[in-house]
């Protein structure tokens, strides 16, 4: 891998450093300011090949893009991933044993949390990067507002169109709800999975540092988590039902 990212380097520096040497000889008078933008063009050039050649298209548009996810639901993201690793962690050290295998259990739904936080993630990604429901809602609002100061003063042809339109745009204001109110829910539940996964986490460390095998305690745990799991699944089940998905097109 170093190699080649050596032989790459030196091919891009050659194939796009070359033709600049070939210019300052063909015109020895050419201007500093415009040789120093050709310079500075031709190193970022250089460098989005080899980041191209490197990462591949999908991650570099990633990393060019950035997270379409506000920053305080990404942070929660990061949270959730960090204190999942964490119990894993925990639960994998610990010496071999009865505990160790009581832990194991536990690691189950924390696993399957995980991949379902990825998986909504993945729809509020999708959401955010293809709606902007606060102005669609404003614009909807007006536009229902302003079809019904005309339906006041239209004609019979003309009211009964007015109408009809009217009880469009109110579906998809409904629809727009929906869609708003699948948004807040899937927020409130990221944030509180980083919450919930801390407190396992902590509970977790409790258990180990007393070496209590008690089973009482770790079935009240293995329950908390089934039951957020389950209303993680929830949500994912509306968000495939809003087509939002990361299996939707």
């Amino acid at each position: 891998m170093r190699a080649f990212l050596v032989a790459l380097i030196k091919f891009s520096a050659l194939a796009l450093f070359g033709p600049l040497v070939v210019l300052l000889f063909l015109a020895p008078g050419l201007p500093l300011v415009i040789l120093g933008g050709l310079i500075v063009l031709l190193a970022i050039v250089a460098l989005v090949v080899i980041l191209f050649s490197v990462m591949g298209a999908g991650k570099l548009a990633k990393v060019l893009q950035g997270s379409s996810l506000p920053r305080s639901i990404a942070q929660s993201v990061a949270e959730s991933r960090h204190y999942g690793r964490l119990i894993m962690r925990t639960a994998r050290q610990y010496p071999a044993g009865p505990m160790q295998d009581r832990l194991t259990l536990t690691l189950r739904p924390v696993e399957r949390w995980l991949e379902n936080l990825t998986r909504l993630e993945q729809g509020l990604a999708r959401l955010y990067s293809q709606r902007h429901l606060e102005r669609e809602l404003r614009q909807v609002a007006n536009e229902i507002e302003e079809l019904r100061r005309r339906s006041l003063t239209a004609l019979d042809g003309e009211a009964s169109y007015l109408r009809d339109l009217l009880q469009s745009k109110k579906q998809h204001q409904a629809a727009l709800k929906e869609l708003k109110v699948f948004q807040t829910q899937a927020e409130l539940r990221i944030r509180k999975i980083a919450s919930d996964l801390s407190t396992t986490h902590a509970e977790m460390l409790l258990i180990v540092a007393r070496g209590d095998f008690n089973d009482n305690r770790f079935q009240r745990l293995d329950e908390n988590l089934q039951e957020h799991l389950t209303g993680l699944r929830d949500m994912l089940a509306t968000m495939d039902e809003l087509g939002y998905s990361q299996a939707a097109g």
